[in-house]
């Protein structure tokens, strides 16, 4: 074994997809959350997902929670892979809060944060225009649909 040879790991299916939608918009199901902070310090530790406080009071309650942003970096560790979301393109106006998400209530929220994927990792590309992105919202396969 040379010590001096670099050390290549395996790529993983998860590497994959993130290393294909790089620069892309994207819609991530969360564990835990770093939001960035525009000045000062950054916080000392990721916050659970379940621990989320939205603005209008209500927490998550057991309901998945989603990021969405423009994925601009991905780090992965052994079961853990960490990706670090943008602001999302300005014409998009996304959903912000409790949502009815493909028939059963979840919490999607905009970027830009740091976000730990949950288990099974769940990683999706948004659609391109407003009417695709509602759709998509209540539809698994408004992505796939004809436009006829």
């Amino acid at each position: 074994m040379n010590p001096s040879a670099p050390v290549v790991r395996p790529q993983w299916a998860i590497d994959l997809r993130l290393d294909r939608l790089l620069g892309q918009p994207v819609r991530v199901a969360v564990e835990a959350f770093l939001p960035r902070r525009w000045h000062g310090p950054p916080l000392p530790q990721m916050i659970p997902a379940a621990q989320l406080i939205l603005p209008d009071n209500h927490t998550a309650e057991g309901r998945p929670v989603f990021f969405e942003g423009r994925c601009e970096a991905y780090r992965r560790h052994i079961g853990v892979v960490e990706v670090t979301l943008g602001a999302l393109p300005s014409p998009l106006k996304p959903a912000n809060g409790i949502i009815a998400f493909r028939g059963r209530s979840a919490v999607i929220l905009p970027g830009p944060a740091l976000v730990r994927l949950a288990v099974p990792f769940v990683v999706e590309r948004l659609p391109a225009d407003e009417a695709n992105y509602w759709r998509d919202l209540r539809l698994p396969t408004a992505q796939l649909e004809w436009p006829w």
